[in-house]
């Protein structure tokens, strides 16, 4: 166990109606009993009193600084392993951190990012995996990314972690055993090693596959509504939020810097960006508005791309045709509402093509329904096991490579000596995923993305 006690407020800043101090630690107890004034009874017993409410005032000398509940939490049966109290005061950002300053002074130091999680991963309560899990709980954004933290938390992927470093272990172990204490001619046959790689090839296969829908799930879709000038792009992100976000006027060009929101669709997120009206111009401010359109467009993981049914398809109109070419796109022929003058047939290439008008809120329902189709996770359930981590691909695909050439030796007759190399790289890029071994700065990276407070 660390020898520092922490503390930090463990609620977000700002007023509300409670507010959460929070400490970590062997003295623990020992500070709380100092400043707290239980209104009935004795100071916090820690048998009778463990994980109890009990009420009360935070004092210093004979001044009351607020009204509290304070929960008590004797290790190792927490979060942390270690004591834990919990302050539970009033909401006011002066109560909260006249409490933080006052647990200070007597003894504990101020938490860092993430340090709560961090003891609960250092002494050994959860895996590095389960540890990033609790974030992405935090941050999700739908149903679905919540619960992918809830089942990673749960153990659901150092599980399946564990279960392919079984069977490259079971490889490894006849590996050596060939090298060491056989003699020469005498090796095990190579079949049943490889058996075992195999089968641990193919769960990281299959690991490796669910990223991205994984990817989709957490972080949402990256969406991006691209068009010329006043086609009806900032009305289509009003329609798709409910909401007047966007500013929206007859004038072409209003739009001249990108906006972003979230929209919550079914299973999984779109953050979807609203781009400046694509066309060639003298504005410099303009001109830099439409340049990032384009660079937006093509790194999106979803266009959107608006063309007027009113207007005869016109040169800009061929630019951004040009730009979904070979895309991940959907085209909305806007404003139908009015007499039609487009060529429809110009942008059949064989993307969905979805008719609307913003103005009678016609198409949107459509325009949901075709993108929930696109990215279909029907056949993913609250308990599957997907890879929505970045650092936790890239090391699968580490794995793999590395799985991968050693297969490709030892079907080759490699000497089993260098077969051994690559095989145990393999089982030890799949270790720094649950944090079998980790280094101080994979560490500092992982937790350095958590609040002060968890």
């Amino acid at each position: 166990m660390s020898e520092a006690t922490i503390a930090a407020i463990s609620t977000p800043t700002g007023t509300g109606g409670i507010s959460i101090v929070r400490m970590s630690g062997d003295k623990s107890k020992e500070i709380i009993d100092k400043i707290f004034r239980p209104i009935h009874g004795g100071p916090i017993d820690r048998e009778t009193d463990n994980r109890k409410m009990r009420y009360g005032n935070i004092v210093a000398g004979e001044e009351v600084i607020d009204e509290v509940m304070v929960n008590f939490m004797a290790g190792p049966s927490t979060y942390t392993r270690e004591d834990i109290v919990e302050i539970n005061c009033h909401g006011s950002f002066i109560s909260v951190k006249k409490i933080l300053n006052l647990v200070l002074d007597e003894g504990a130091v101020l938490a860092e990012p993430g340090e709560f999680t961090k003891r609960a991963f250092l002494n050994g309560r959860i895996d590095l995996s389960q540890a990033e899990a609790v974030l992405d709980i935090i941050n999700s954004t739908n149903d679905m990314s919540q619960a992918q933290g809830i089942n990673q938390l749960k153990g659901s992927l150092k599980d399946e972690i564990d279960s392919i470093r079984k069977s490259l272990l079971e490889a490894l172990s006849r590996l050596e055993y060939s090298i060491n204490f056989t003699e020469d001619g005498e090796d095990l046959a190579p079949d049943e090693i490889i058996s075992f790689m195999d089968e641990a090839k193919v769960k990281i296969d299959k690991l490796l596959n669910t990223s991205n829908k994984g990817k989709i799930i957490k972080d949402g879709i990256n969406t991006t509504i691209i068009g010329k000038p006043n086609v009806g792009k900032s009305s289509l992100l009003n329609a798709l939020l409910r909401e007047n976000r966007a500013i929206v006027t007859d004038i072409p060009g209003t739009t001249r810097d990108l906006i972003s929101e979230y929209i919550n669709l079914g299973s999984f997120t779109l953050k979807i960006n609203d781009t400046a009206g694509i066309r060639d111009t003298e504005d410099i401010v303009e001109k830099i508005g439409v340049d990032k359109s384009i660079e937006l467009s093509q790194s999106s993981d979803l266009i959107i791309a608006l063309f007027d049914s009113s207007r005869a398809f016109d040169e800009e109109d061929q630019r951004i045709l040009d730009l979904i070419e070979g895309k991940n796109a959907i085209i909305i022929l806007n404003k139908n509402d009015l007499v039609g003058a487009f060529d429809r047939s110009v942008v059949e290439i064989g993307l969905p093509i979805i008719e609307t008008s913003m103005t009678e809120n016609i198409g949107i329902d459509r325009l949901e329904d075709t993108i929930t189709d696109i990215f279909d996770t029907s056949e993913i359930n609250r308990e599957s096991i997907l890879i929505t981590n970045t650092r936790h691909e890239r090391l699968l695909n580490s794995a793999r490579e590395k799985l991968n050439s050693s297969l490709a030796d030892i079907n080759m007759g490699i000497p089993l000596e260098l077969v051994d190399v690559d095989l145990r790289g393999s089982y030890d890029d799949l270790g720094l995923i649950i944090g079998d071994s980790v280094s101080d700065e994979i560490m500092d990276k992982v937790f350095k993305e958590f609040c002060v407070g968890k």
